[in-house]
């Protein structure tokens, strides 16, 4: 059974975006709110890529500086994430937020380009910048600057990566939930998400490849760095008027945004000293920190969110750090460039399957025995039964799908996890006609990969994204419905946070077990997180549904 109270906040929620009276989006503004999303998301989607070429060129040598730009960043993003959510939440102006935003990343990307090139301009790396001729641009080598703009680019990094966090919860948990047309509509909330996030995993898969084609065209990492420049400067008119003529287009989104009270502050600071009045600020903050982690953990969707959040630890995704493990296991850069695209075509398949699964596990609850959730109204002082219903099955759709794609991630990654287990093996011992046994693997001899176990690794690899992409759209709009709408973006700055943490505890995990040899055991550990991924989400289930499955209907089709 629904909780009753998961219930009632829904029923307020959409009680009261139905008296909005919205008909949806025209085919026109739904055209520009993806514009506006693809140019953001392009954006993000290159620099994310783009600033890790641009480290490996400052510091060739070492890894160090990767793995310390990505953490500094990580820790900034569990501190103010949650600010930021919160900022957006309590922002009027639904235009002059996200156009804030889009200001903020595109002038961020701008000015730590500047400052990039500036670091790829030093004489000792300009190797391979058009070694026939001298380059027409170059600075002495100094390597306290150096580390110093490097220091800076991260700051910028930093202000980047808040700002798309954002310029996310912006659209996604405050734009499209106020635009989304009523369930049937073409533009109803289930198929803006698929849409959105399609255009993010696109974005994901082909803007990397850009920068890439352009740095290997033109032997230069620094003309890299001017393309990313340019093509934030080309995004910011883009994106600033078609969000504006959806703004315009729509009633909903012109209207003032419900804020939430703010919690009257405790004590006060009037009459006491300046250094009194500045300790007091920082003790504001950081109880409305605390505020956020009491408000994320009281609503009814927490565990599916921090369960998601969780999965983000996982190892066997396309990360660097998986990317350069089995190119030390072997694989040419072309295999590995080749499955990672099948893996992006599973990804993207999952917005069109997730559209589909929600309305078929939400049909399947009309045959429901009596008192199983379906048949509980979402409005019940509604008279219009047949839409609460609709409303209804739409939720226990999103639970079931949701249940049903994390737990293919979770089955589809014990073969994987197999695989290089047998793979890591196989490295470690060169087989040899030898009585006494195989001898360990020498120095520099080349193990043949196995056809087998690798078809076996990158299949179950790209199925289990499938899986998880699933789980991710579902989970999200749970989060955007079973939300109230004065929490949604306060709650999504402090889900940004906690996936943060997990990412942290990712990069320091590589890092406590950097030899390739190793990275089994990392392996290991990511299938123990999506075991307990796939338990929180079951648990959840459980407490809401009063069950998982129907055994009783196994043999009937469900």
């Amino acid at each position: 059974m629904e909780s009753e109270e998961e219930l009632t906040t829904f029923g307020d929620n959409s009680r009261d975006e139905i008296q909005d009276a919205r008909p949806g989006l025209t085919r026109a503004q739904a055209f520009n709110l993806y514009l506006s999303h693809a140019f953001s998301t392009w954006n993000a989607r290159g620099y994310e890529f783009a600033a890790i070429l641009f480290t490996a060129a400052a510091y060739p040598d070492t890894l160090v500086a990767a793995g310390l730009r990505m953490v500094i960043i990580y820790i900034a993003m569990i501190l103010l994430s949650s600010s930021v959510g919160d900022w957006v939440e309590r922002s009027p102006n639904r235009l002059r937020t996200l156009l804030s935003t889009v200001c903020c990343n595109r002038v961020s990307v701008i000015v730590g380009s500047f400052f990039w090139l500036l670091i790829l301009s030093q004489e000792n790396l300009l190797t391979s910048d058009t070694p026939a001729a001298p380059p027409r641009f170059a600075l002495p080598r100094n390597d306290t600057l150096k580390g110093v703009i490097f220091a800076v680019a991260i700051t910028f990094g930093i202000i980047e990566r808040l700002s798309a966090s954002g310029n996310m919860i912006s659209m996604e948990r405050d734009w499209v939930v106020a635009v989304a047309g009523p369930i049937g509509h073409p533009y109803d909330l289930t198929n803006l998400n698929a849409v959105m996030r399609r255009i993010d995993l696109v974005c994901k898969l082909i803007s990397p490849i850009f920068i890439s084609i352009v740095i290997s065209a033109t032997d230069s990492v620094r003309v890299g760095v001017l393309y990313t420049g340019l093509t934030s400067v080309i995004s910011i008119p883009i994106e600033l008027i078609s969000a504006k003529r959806v703004w315009k287009g729509s009633t909903v989104l012109q209207a003032p945004k419900p804020i939430p009270e703010p919690k009257p502050a405790q004590g006060s600071s009037a009459g006491t000293g300046e250094s009194r009045a500045r300790i007091a600020s920082w003790a504001s903050k950081l109880r409305q920190y605390f505020n956020g982690l009491e408000m994320y953990f009281s609503t009814s969707v927490w565990v599916p969110s921090f369960g998601l959040a969780m999965l983000h630890f996982n190892m066997l995704t396309w990360r660097a750090t998986f990317i350069t493990y089995l190119l030390n296991l072997g694989y040419s850069l072309n295999v590995i460039t080749v499955a990672r695209a099948i893996g992006s075509i599973f990804e993207i398949s999952s917005t069109l399957i997730t559209p589909w699964g929600i309305v078929y596990f939400g049909k399947t609850s009309q045959s429901s025995r009596p008192g199983d959730e379906a048949n509980v109204s979402l409005m019940h002082e509604e008279p219009e039964q047949e839409k609460s219903i609709t409303d209804a099955e739409t939720i226990v759709g999103l639970k079931r799908l949701g249940l049903w794609g994390i737990s293919g991630q979770f089955i589809n990654t014990i073969p994987v996890v197999l695989a290089l287990w047998v793979i890591s093996a196989q490295r470690d011992q060169t087989p040899r006609e030898d009585p006494r046994g195989p001898t360990p693997r020498l120095a520099g001899d080349k193990v043949p990969l196995s056809v087998g176990w690798s078809v076996i690794l990158f299949s179950f690899l790209a199925f289990s994204r499938l899986g998880v992409w699933i789980h991710d759209l579902t989970t999200q709009q749970l989060t955007q419905t079973l939300v109230h709408k004065t929490q949604r973006s306060s709650f999504a700055g402090v889900e940004n946070a906690v996936v943060n943490v997990f990412e942290v505890l990712g990069a320091a995990a590589a890092i406590a077990f950097p030899q390739v040899e190793q990275y089994r055991w990392l392996a290991l550990a990511s299938l123990v997180s999506v075991v307990l991924s796939w338990l929180m989400y079951a648990w959840w289930m459980r407490t809401q549904r009063g069950h998982l499955v129907h055994w009783e209907k196994l043999g009937v089709g469900l």
